[in-house]
């Protein structure tokens, strides 16, 4: 007899339970032989606990036990759980089963599973398939392959691991689908390696069957045994073959043990262990996949279509939510579409695409907005019918969300990981020269090369990856890759995106005039690179600066650039090293231009400095008032080639505004080792620690760190949170101490907030300095300055800031590693500098430049720190260090583009600057960083940063090693047990500040609640005692039907975008999962990442992209016959996202009445939405970006009384 469970705590487990039941069960009025009985505890929970099933051997005792316990319940983990009939019947084999089966004390279980877990032997498998879960959880089993196979819980490196080695038996498997053959011989193992935070759970069956359900692909080695008890050779390959890749979508493995036994102690081990989500029993249906199918047909197919309906084709089959043969049914009808409407076909496919997507079960969904298609329709006529609808929402008064504007390109992603092909976009992207100068974005490629878990491919000591790179990516390179339909082949790189390993690609095509222009005539076409025709890391790194992300100002004319030379110390050394003045005239007419661009407003000054590209120039210039007319200088240490023709002045950065300064761990290592106050930089740490704890204290707080750590800029959630504090007097609690405004996405977006300060500190000691400043460094063109003297002047017109700097103050330049990257100078005044703010000036007297002596800075970008507070400063200083290059890599012949494809591939093999950056903390820990290995480690940072220029790797050999030691506690990354072998305390500073910082592992939870999440009724009460009549906006009240029916448009349109952008930055790239919306509008990540720099880049690629749809939704929130474009908001600048005040621009209250009933009608349609349909994604930030905006217009119409 089944009897159904309820309210049972989150806390419980199986065995939890049965061992309470068993103290009833086994004594009167229950037989005297105990009952055995079993327990099934299902995951989903709601607010009253979780649901299961207790499975008795008959209806006797059940009944019994119903009678006496059915409503007083069974108090198990200080919680009451409830039974009663179940509606589900027992099965006759469960019947059987728990007849013919004695009981088993489940303390005695645990203590068996308890040594067998210690002793951590691996597990015989009968039989193993990988495959992937379908929607309504079918498993489809896709690949498998002859040979001995085993499954472990690795406890050491606390990972699950899968190995298969060379066949001694030859079973018969009913779930093959594709027997891949295996090329190992007997002395080697291909293996597949799981962290627990790739497995979404481990999945019981009834038999001795266990699934694996993974979010991504595994990692997969091969081992060989050495000779003679020599170490064993270990290689990353990209699947169970070394020259096949996997199936897609193939994430998961299931796993027949040869006993129940065996998938029960291995699945205990998961739980308990790697704390591996653990679903004890589940009817998975097994399906065998059909791995036949016509790639030729689809990509000759794909190839007839305009690009952006082909990758949008391309891209569903590589999710898995078109088949091939699917994709291919479509032909007539994306052929009919292309020819009617090319320019909207891309559209409709992502509308049609998003809707199926929205039949399957999934885990975020969104309210339904359309009549869906039944499945029994064909895929065409479904596709015909979202065409249909896209096309009678765009003749609609308002036109769907465009692009607002040109500061960003919307390019194409392509990435490669060991295992999947993975396409993304068009997302918003940083543009450069290149793509600017021909336009069509679905002509070039970005290609990017990437771990499974999105960190860069790295080798180490014990694995290599030179057959990985050379199966998987070097074919790549060298005869590149086929996407929707079109070979693209390699063009170029920005430094930046070489060392993240993100590489351009383009596809041969013809421009307005008829010239063809594939990758080599585009680069030819910049400019002349004779002089480097035997270096080809140097050749590629000139091409590079063509494809830095910029933003264009004004065209510069042939007269207006002077050549000067660079100014030299005695002994020949360049002391103005990628800077040179230009005029005040030109500069402020650049400003114009580069203004225009980015649609700046005009209460901000100019700037004095600017990185720049021109040609074949880089560096910064800075304002040189004694220059007459238009003119800008260029010195020999900015030319690196010869480009007349291309005279654009491009920017990267400014100057305009001073940068906050922060301490990291590698400076905090030094600091304490000059001699600077510990107990300063611990009560640092502890002010930044209680600030991002007073995130949930009140809405002002809130706003204050939010504001400080740039969070929430895409959403302008400071400025919301502050509007809605001040202007709506709604607070997080009441005076009285009860529950205030608690907006369910707001909040979450506030834990968001904390939780990323909070491991920003405990991860990267990463620790804001008061008063202290990030400048950009310029050279002293006036000479005024003498040996060991800087100039700066911080200025910052947003917060009335301006501050003049003097004194012995500190300086030094991230990323820092040896002793002598920090010094002191002496801040002084100069009346000829008097013109310069926001960079620091350096002498350009003396032998050797101070900014080269700052981990070998130069001045052509790099920005240097400026320590003001006394009691960070060292008390001693150690001589800046200094290495003799390596040399540049040459070529006997004259080199081309294979040469430069050899580099690229070299330097992803050779790239560790991480390694010997991880390497000097570890021995700075031990040791200090005077100590010969870290000075050692010291120079070959400086040749690892000079190898994209260079060419000359740094061999992994020669680093100094520590063999089989344990690392310092602060090296642990996120979701490690500190408590393992593998780690000890660090006395030192960093160890200190590491284990000061709470951190809790947290994502935000999908709303489970019947009603709205958004509290808008707090929301509209306070509106309404706004006196709205009285500031001369219209009241609160529903929209008229054309309005209203615009804006659900907009907010329609607003949630694909969304989604599409939640979609494409998860951590698995796995179509079935989203960022949450909380994470997107507080503009962080809260997945564990085993490569923060990459999580700060996907952050960073995700806010621009945010930024981009919030400002297309704001542009469409305007009267229509007051909108100009862009004329009420700025763009970003230096990594900043920011907007105009409304009061400069809407002095009429008609004006702003206007604007005000749009923005009303937003939100009301947003609140509406939220109450059909509570859990949706999307409306509750679409109703923060209206009620942003009123709150705005508000804040105006006051302002004009």
């Amino acid at each position: 007899m089944n009897v159904f469970m309820t309210q049972v705590p989150l806390a419980a487990k199986e065995d939890d339970v049965k061992i309470e039941l068993a103290k009833i069960l086994h004594k009167p009025p229950f037989p005297d032989d105990p009952v055995n009985f079993d327990i099934t505890i299902f995951p989903k929970y709601d607010s009253r606990g979780r649901v299961g099933i207790l499975a008795l051997p008959s209806a006797t005792v059940g009944d019994t036990f119903l009678r006496s316990y059915g409503s007083s319940g069974v108090t198990v983990k200080g919680s009451r759980i409830i039974f009663k009939h179940s509606t589900k019947p027992i099965t006759a084999e469960k019947i059987a089963h728990l007849n013919s089966t004695p009981w088993q004390d489940p303390l005695e279980l645990q203590r068996e599973r308890e040594k067998m877990v210690q002793d951590g032997r691996p597990y015989r498998l009968a039989e193993f398939a990988f495959g992937r879960f379908l929607a309504d959880d079918k498993f489809v089993a896709e690949c498998t392959a002859e040979g001995d196979a085993e499954v472990a819980c690795d406890l050491e490196r606390r990972q699950v691991r899968f190995t298969l080695r060379k066949q001694r038996r030859h079973p018969d498997s009913d779930v093959t689908v594709s027997m891949l053959a295996m090329t190992l011989s007997a002395d080697e193992a291909v293996s597949a390696w799981y962290p627990p935070t790739l497995l979404d759970s481990i999945i019981g069956t009834e038999s001795p069957v266990l699934f694996l359900r993974a979010t991504t692909f595994p990692i997969f080695k091969v081992e060989k045994t050495g000779l003679l008890g020599s170490d064993a050779k270990v290689s990353r390959v990209q699947g169970l073959s070394r020259d096949r890749a996997m199936p897609p979508g193939c994430f998961s493995l299931m796993c027949t043990f040869n006993s129940r036994d065996d998938s029960s102690t291995f699945a205990y081990a998961c739980q308990s262990r790697l704390r591996i989500s653990h679903i004890p029993s589940m009817d998975v249906a097994v399906t065998l996949g059909d791995a036949s199918c016509d790639e030729d047909a689809l990509d000759d197919f794909l190839s007839r279509l305009p690009f952006p309906a082909a990758f949008e084709v391309e891209k569903a089959v590589t999710n898995r939510i078109l088949t091939v043969d699917g994709a291919i049914s479509l032909q007539d009808t994306l052929t009919e579409l292309s020819e009617s409407s090319q320019d909207d076909v891309a559209s409709i496919l992502r509308k049609f695409i998003t809707d199926l997507e929205e039949e399957a079960p999934a885990r975020r969904r969104r309210r339904g907005r359309h009549r869906r298609s039944s499945d029994e329709h064909p895929l065409a006529l479904r596709l015909k019918q979202a065409a249909s609808d896209y096309i009678a929402d765009k003749q609609k008064p308002r036109g769907r969300l465009q692009p607002t504007t040109s500061a960003a390109s919307y390019t194409f992603h392509l990435v490669l990981t060991p295992t999947r092909h993975i396409l993304e976009g068009p997302n918003a992207d940083q543009s450069n020269s290149v793509l600017r100068r021909f336009g069509k974005s679905e002509n070039f490629l970005r290609v990017s090369f990437q771990d499974e878990n999105r960190s860069k491919l790295r080798g180490d000591f014990e694995t290599s990856i030179s057959d990985l790179l050379k199966g998987r990516y070097l074919p790549v390179l060298l005869n590149g890759c086929r996407v929707a339909g079109r070979r693209y082949e390699f063009l170029g790189y920005s430094m930046s995106g070489l060392r993240e390993h993100s590489l351009w690609f383009v596809t041969p095509f013809t421009d307005a005039d008829g010239k063809l222009w594939d990758s080599e005539a585009i680069r030819s076409s910049l400019g002349d690179f004779s002089r480097l025709l035997y270096q080809p890391a140097r050749l590629g790194a000139r091409w590079s600066q063509a494809f830095s992300a910029t933003d264009p100002s004004v065209v510069i004319q042939p007269h207006e650039i002077r050549k000067i030379d660079d100014r030299k110390s005695p002994c020949g050394t360049v002391m103005t090293d990628g800077c040179s003045p230009i005029s005040t005239e030109l500069l402020r007419d650049i400003w114009k231009g580069y203004s225009q661009t980015k649609k700046y407003g005009s209460k901000y000054t100019r700037p004095c400095a600017m990185q720049f590209r021109l040609g074949g120039a880089k560096g910064m210039v800075v304002e040189d008032p004694t220059l007459v007319g238009k003119v800008v200088c260029l010195r020999p240490s900015q030319t690196k080639f010869e480009a007349p023709e291309n005279r654009t002045f491009d920017i990267q950065a400014t100057s305009l505004r001073p940068k906050a300064m922060y301490l990291n761990r590698p400076l905090i290592v030094l600091l304490e080792f000059l001699g600077a106050n510990s107990e300063h930089i611990l009560k640092l740490q502890s002010n930044a620690i209680d600030e991002a704890k007073s995130v949930r204290h009140s809405l002002s707080d809130a706003s204050a760190v939010l504001h400080q750590h740039g969070l929430g800029a895409s959403f302008k959630l400071p400025s919301l949170v502050h509007n809605i504090k001040t202007i709506l007097h709604l607070d997080l609690q009441t005076e009285d101490g009860e529950e205030g405004y608690h907006s369910d996405l707001l909040m979450n977006s506030l834990d968001c907030a904390e939780t990323h300060v909070l491991r920003e500190l405990k991860y990267r000691a990463h620790i804001a300095v008061p008063g202290s400043f990030t400048l950009y460094g310029v050279s002293d063109e006036w000479n005024c300055l003498e040996e060991g003297e800087i100039y700066a002047t911080v200025l910052d017109e947003r917060k009335g800031l301006r501050q003049a700097i003097t004194g012995r103050v500190g300086i030094t330049r991230s990323p820092q590693i040896h002793p002598g990257d920090v010094q002191i100078a002496t801040a002084v005044r100069r009346p000829e500098l008097e013109h310069l703010t926001n960079v620091v000036v350096f002498s350009c007297k003396g032998d050797r430049p101070l900014s080269s002596c700052l981990g070998g800075g130069d001045l052509d970008g790099d920005d240097f720190n400026i320590i003001l507070d006394p009691r960070l400063l060292p008390t001693q200083t150690y001589p800046p260090g200094g290495y003799e290059s390596l040399g540049n890599k040459e070529t006997k012949h004259p080199c081309g583009i294979s040469d430069v494809i050899d580099f690229v591939f070299n330097f992803i093999e050779s790239d560790i600057a991480g390694q010997i950056a991880i390497a000097h903390l570890r021995f700075s820990d031990l040791k200090d960083p005077s100590c010969v290995e870290c000075l050692q480690l010291a120079e070959h940072a400086s040749h690892a940063v000079d190898f994209p220029k260079t060419g000359t790797p740094v061999n992994l050999a020669d680093l100094p090693r520590l063999k089989k030691q344990p690392k310092p506690d602060f090296l642990a990354l996120e979701g490690r047990d500190l408590m393992s072998d593998q780690f000890y305390h660090s006395p030192k500073l960093l160890g200190l500040l590491y284990r000061r910082v709470p951190v809790n592992p947290w994502t935000p939870r999908e709303w489970d609640r019947q009603y709205s999440p958004s509290q808008g009724a707090k929301i509209e009460e306070a509106l309404r005692g706004v006196g709205l009549f009285a500031l001369g906006l219209p009241p609160l009240q529903v929209p008229p039907t054309d309005l209203y029916e615009e804006m659900r448009y907009l907010l329609d349109e607003y949630c694909d975008q969304l989604s599409a952008i939640g979609k494409s930055h998860t951590l698995s790239k796995n179509k079935d999962f989203l960022v949450a919306e909380a994470e997107i509008v507080s503009g962080t990540l809260m997945a564990t990442w085993s490569d923060q720099h990459r999580r700060r880049e996907a952050v960073a690629a995700m806010n621009l992209q945010t930024y981009e749809l919030v400002r297309a939704v704001r542009a469409e929130l305007r009267a229509r016959e007051t909108e100009r474009e862009n004329d009420d908001e700025e763009t970003l600048d230096d990594s900043e996202y920011e907007y105009e005040d409304e009061d400069d621009f809407y002095k009429e209250i008609r004006v702003i009445a206007k604007h005000f009933r749009r923005a009303c009608a937003a939100w009301f349609v947003a609140e509406e939405a939220l109450r059909e349909c509570p859990n949706s994604y999307g409306p509750q930030s679409f109703g923060f970006i209206a009620l942003g905006r009123m709150l705005e217009l508000i804040k105006a119409a006051r302002g004009l009384q």
